[in-house]
């Protein structure tokens, strides 16, 4: 746009959105990214109390924990990781920071892997195994099918766009007004 002269029209005072004022960058919506570390913590807590539930409390007396089978430590140690990854992925999440929802992701892989590949490592047939988790008749069973539940979930609400725009979003310092800093204000002469 020219102004009357012929030359290029230079922005003057105005307020953003105004013609020839740069619009203010707006603040992405927080939901995404608030709904998946919310739902990374109940993730963290589920799959944390299923080792701590089996390994140190219902363990039977006599028996070590390294007298185990290597695919039953696995599987523990997925789970173990699972509550990690999503405790600290939630919590650096609820600060802004973009590696939360990197963590929270990883934290929902592996609390899918270690449930879905539970019957093979325990080398127990899927079938019996679905079917004794979906009876919600034990503790056990129900905190697993809260892992299937919430590990999809977080990993797509970790995922989604939404959430790496606001994490990532830092807001545009605001422009100071008034005289120069360092400087006294002018008396009058």
């Amino acid at each position: 746009m020219t102004n009357p002269y012929g030359y290029q029209a230079q922005p003057g005072p105005g307020y953003p959105g105004q013609q020839g004022y740069p619009a203010a960058q707006r603040r992405p919506n927080g939901a995404t990214a608030i709904i998946a570390a919310v739902l990374g913590l109940v993730l963290a807590g589920t799959a944390g109390y299923l080792p701590l539930g089996e390994l140190f409390i219902d363990l039977p007396s006599g028996m070590d924990i390294g007298d185990l089978p290597g695919g039953v430590l696995t599987y523990y140690g997925l789970l173990t990781g699972c509550a990690v990854f999503s405790l600290i992925g939630a919590l650096i999440t609820f600060f802004r920071a973009t590696a939360g929802a990197i963590l929270l992701l990883i934290g929902a892989l592996l609390g899918a892997v270690s449930v879905f590949l539970e019957p093979v490592l325990w080398d127990r047939p899927y079938g019996p195994y679905f079917e004794a988790v979906l009876e919600f008749s034990q503790t056990e069973g129900i905190l697993r099918f809260m892992i299937m539940v919430l590990a999809p979930l977080t990993l797509i609400f970790a995922v989604l766009p939404a959430t790496f725009r606001y994490l990532s979003h830092k807001p545009q310092a605001q422009p100071i007004y008034g005289p120069p800093q360092g400087y006294p204000p002018q008396q009058g002469w």
